[in-house]
């Protein structure tokens, strides 16, 4: 034998040789492209906050304490309900009642000690408990009788509403909020607005939760094959009425937490959560963990909306703005999704 190494032949299915050249490490190119994907909604968040800081009709106003403390805190109530959305998602289920609870439960919070004269904790407490009362009858009607989640929380909020509607006489409490209510959701911590800290807090848990406990991770495979993990004999019912419990936890919290930020409780506000809820959550789905239900992927899409909403007000767009992004933000998760999916990434399915 020769001290030559001898050379192979690669040929193709078409029976030409590969260009080499011209894609010398595919493997490279594909990891490039994963990690655009991956961090892809987080520079557009860093773009887009840039862009905004640095043009001359905004810059002042958008960079300013005042502006970017008002954008931190006023996203807290939305980011909560998101956080509350995308626990059932993981599971393959959906939460359409989480908006309606909040509301119900921040008027729950309020109307006790307002009508009935009750301790502030006790009424917030039991504002809490009314979301996870919520959550575990969503829970039971899904998991345990079958019924289709959407079916079921879409019930749920019609019921929810019918309710909010009976309690608080279509009225706003403004009067007898417990001031311990109230002062949850003023004041700092070291600088940083309080309703940031709760939602870092309750944000760090889930994601522990999420990703570093069997529960999470149990979720997470009964979202990608229910039948196989029931046949590890894994209890996929209940972990399925967990998921809305703990949804309805969350929702609770953001309920209360919005009574806290505006001093008052309105049964008008609960509904329109929902929608940016969702749209969050599906828009989360695209990054960090590309088509998985992700708490720091959602985080990153509630604040980008609210940058883009906040600077398309200073620059003088009208008040149907804000609903237009959400729902735009919603089509656009749901394509990335449906491409994705042909590649094989594509987001937990949700049962009806």
């Amino acid at each position: 034998m020769s001290g030559t190494t001898p050379t192979t032949n690669v040929v193709t299915a078409s029976g030409s040789e590969p260009d080499l050249e011209r894609d010398p490490d595919p493997g490279r190119r594909i990891a490039w492209a994963a990690l655009a994907e991956r961090y892809a909604l987080v520079l557009l968040l860093i773009l887009t906050t840039a862009l905004f800081a640095l043009i001359p009709q905004t810059g002042e106003i958008f960079g300013s304490s005042a502006n970017v403390r008002a954008l931190l805190s006023n996203q807290a109530v939305i980011a909560l309900v998101a956080l509350a959305t995308i626990v059932p998602l993981i599971s393959g289920q959906i939460d359409l009642s989480v908006g309606p609870a909040a509301g119900l439960c921040g008027l729950v919070a309020a109307g006790l000690s307002a009508n009935n004269g009750y301790p502030g904790l006790v009424s917030i407490v039991l504002g809490i408990g009314a979301g996870t009362l919520i959550g575990l009858a969503n829970g039971l009607l899904v998991a345990y009788l079958g019924v289709g989640a959407i079916v079921a929380t879409l019930g749920a909020a019609t019921l929810i509403q019918a309710f909010v509607s009976f309690y608080s006489h279509n009225e706003t409490i403004v009067e007898g909020v417990p001031p311990l209510l109230v002062n949850l959701g003023a004041g700092d911590v070291a600088g940083v607005p309080r309703t940031v800290c709760y939602l870092v807090v309750v944000g760090a848990a889930l994601y522990y939760v999420l990703q570093q406990t069997p529960f999470g991770r149990h979720l997470y495979y009964i979202g990608e094959n229910r039948q196989a993990v029931e046949l590890l004999g894994i209890p996929v019912k209940r972990y399925i009425c967990s998921s809305f419990v703990v949804s309805g936890t969350i929702a609770g919290a953001a309920g209360v937490l919005q009574v806290a930020i505006a001093g008052s409780a309105s049964p008008q506000v609960g509904p329109g959560f929902t929608l940016p809820g969702l749209a969050a959550a599906f828009l989360g789905a695209t990054a960090i963990r590309p088509g998985r239900f992700n708490v720091i992927g959602t985080l990153v899409a509630i604040f980008l909306v609210a940058v883009i909403v906040n600077g398309l007000t200073l620059l003088g767009a009208a008040d149907w703005m804000q609903p237009a992004v959400n729902g735009a933000s919603l089509l656009i998760a749901v394509v990335v999704g449906a491409v994705a999916g042909r590649r094989g990434l594509r987001a937990r399915p949700i049962r009806h």
